[in-house]
């Protein structure tokens, strides 16, 4: 008999999550256009890797590039994906953004979105290393995390730990200052995203995210630039 009270892996916890993935972040309007913004930031071309890419909701607007690779840790996530392109031109892996299976100098654009906040620190700046590890000099890359903003912090909430109020989850989550980020990567430029209870989500990011980042506000931050 399994043993319920013993911690489940990341990609078990992923694995339990990929039935109601779609429905629970698709219909989150704030969700949706942080996605938008990244891919944007991104500008996808030429071979891209779409890294944790879970069930997808980010690779549809990467399939403009020539070629896209999308890796996670769960397999659940991944079949969920696959079969969203059937007859698309799509390189799927089982992988840790910890560990990419690609060697260096691989792609020309990175996403990672929404997934570094389920590493603890350490693990971080492994990620990041592999994130630029596999890019081509003057490859973009993009990466989104939660934020920790300043009406987070006034409502209390972690800034690392459990996640609250959330039956299904991967048991951890950080939430990023900018200047936390910004270490992670240097040189990268910083925007805040995910505004809620605001219209013209992206507007707002587009045109201010670099300003509302410095003041601490945004529900998640963005971090983008190019390899050297």
């Amino acid at each position: 008999m399994e043993d319920s009270t013993k911690p489940r892996s990341p990609a078990a916890a992923w694995d339990a999550m990929a039935s109601c993935y779609d429905a629970e972040r698709a219909s989150d309007p704030v969700y949706s256009a942080c996605i938008r913004q990244a891919v944007a930031d991104l500008r996808p071309a030429g071979t891209v890797l779409d890294c944790g890419c879970g069930t997808g909701l980010a690779t549809p607007y990467l399939m403009s590039a020539d070629s896209v690779h999308a890796v996670d840790v769960s397999e659940e996530m991944l079949a969920r994906l696959e079969a969203k392109f059937p007859r698309r031109e799509l390189h799927t892996a089982r992988a840790d953004v910890r560990r990419l299976p690609y060697p260096d100098d691989t792609f020309d654009r990175v996403l990672v979105a929404n997934v570094l906040q389920h590493l603890k620190p350490a693990d971080q700046v492994r990620a990041a290393s592999e994130i630029m590890r596999t890019l081509k000099p003057g490859g973009r890359f993009c990466v989104s995390v939660h934020h920790y903003s300043v009406e987070k912090q006034h409502a209390g909430w972690k800034k690392e730990g459990r996640p609250g109020g959330e039956r299904r989850n991967p048991g951890y989550i950080f939430r990023y200052t900018r200047a936390e980020l910004a270490a992670l990567f240097p040189g990268a430029r910083i925007r805040a995203m995910g505004f809620y209870g605001l219209p013209a989500q992206r507007l707002i990011s587009s045109m201010a995210g670099h300003v509302l980042a410095r003041l601490g506000h945004g529900h998640m931050l963005s971090a983008y630039g190019v390899a050297h």
